[in-house]
């Protein structure tokens, strides 16, 4: 099977390609991580495999409508109340 092959069977199913779904997974395990973990967010940037801390940031600002620092202060305040 072709690259380009592979990309359309992974786009037909999928609803996405491999680089969008693989970023997903990425923020999914960030999301996880900042709710249940106290790392920074360099460390959880670095340890789901974002190439760099503000890549990071403005992917995960994008999908979720806050920063990393924003959404577990949101968490926590949340958590508290």
């Amino acid at each position: 099977v072709s690259k380009s092959a592979c990309g359309a069977l992974f786009r037909q199913f999928l609803h996405k390609t491999p680089i969008g779904y693989l970023t997903e997974y990425r923020l999914r395990k960030a999301e996880h991580l900042l709710k249940t973990d106290d790392q920074r967010i360099t460390d959880i940037a670095f340890d789901v495999g974002f190439p760099s801390v503000s890549y990071f940031i403005e992917t995960f600002r994008k999908t979720y409508g806050l920063s990393p620092n924003r959404f577990r202060a949101a968490r926590a305040k949340n958590k508290r109340e």
